[in-house]
């Protein structure tokens, strides 16, 4: 799991260092620069925003696997990054579909990923969004949270809610 991590780090630089000039040689200086993804994806979106504070204008994650890192591993997880760093200027939206009864915390690894009723990390998207809260991040301002119940992590219910991220990032 350590060197998923650190291929996820190389991903973020490679998007940093390599991408983000190729735009900028080929069309110019982009408005506001987002990420966005789904699932490991969404992860990779709030990844690349932490580790590059100031360079985003926005991030999001659909049903991001935000638990990684304490899944049958002692890394940190991209919740305890964010809980550490503290309110910051990259706007975020989350969201998941799914459901949990309990988002429960059992095994002490202070991600609440252990709700075996739990689908489409909604525990994991709501414990995010309560940190963020906490951190001094402001609803419809700058932290945004949908779920759509019950939806399940695929593809088509992605894209039949999309259209909510795009929309803020377009507005900001």
């Amino acid at each position: 799991n350590k060197r998923t991590c650190a291929e996820i780090g190389i991903d973020a630089d490679f998007v940093q260092d390599t991408i983000r000039p190729l735009i900028r040689a080929e069309y110019g200086e982009p408005g506001p620069v987002g990420l966005l993804g789904s699932s490991l994806g969404g992860l990779i979106s709030l990844h690349i925003a932490d580790r590059y504070p100031g360079e985003y204008t926005f991030a999001a994650s659909m049903s991001g696997t935000l638990g990684w890192g304490s899944i049958g591993a002692e890394n940190d997880t991209i919740i305890q990054r964010y809980a550490a760093a503290g309110h910051r200027g990259t706007a975020v939206y989350l969201d998941s579909g799914g459901s949990g009864s309990t988002c429960a915390d059992r095994d002490g690894d202070g991600t609440n990923d252990d709700d075996l009723t739990a689908s489409d990390n909604y525990c994991e998207t709501v414990q995010l969004r309560d940190v963020l809260s906490e951190a001094g991040y402001t609803f419809d301002t700058d932290l945004w949270h949908w779920w759509e119940a019950d939806a399940e992590h695929n593809e088509a219910y992605w894209a039949e809610r999309v259209h909510r991220p795009l929309d803020i990032f377009v507005s900001l």
